[in-house]
């Protein structure tokens, strides 16, 4: 399966520190990611927040259909209202390792 990563930004004026809105929809958003990410046929591998930089990690790991449905749930529709956000698909070493292997 695909891992996808996703690079969130937002800009500090719509900082959840210092917007209740925006702080309101990251809580849901991160105490349910799991969940939402499993209810649309995608597994979580994991999230980081570089505080200071106002940037969110996300790993998922699906199909690229499952992560559409993912990215269009109201819940995540909601977040992404006040971030910029870069998918990238990405490789694991071992998948990496295989490929290097076969190079010629």
């Amino acid at each position: 399966m695909p891992v996808f990563m996703l690079t969130s930004h937002h800009a500090p004026e719509n900082c959840p520190a210092f917007s209740e809105k925006h702080r309101k929809s990251t809580i849901a958003l991160i105490g349910n990611a799991e969940s939402l990410a499993k209810k649309h046929g995608m597994k979580t591998l994991g999230s980081w927040t570089d505080f200071p930089q106002h940037v969110v990690y996300m790993l998922f790991e699906g199909s690229l259909d499952a992560l559409q449905k993912l990215l269009m749930a109201p819940e995540m529709m909601d977040w992404l209202s006040f971030n910029k956000v870069e998918t990238k698909i990405v490789l694991k070493n071992e998948e990496v390792i295989a490929l290097l292997k076969k190079a010629k």
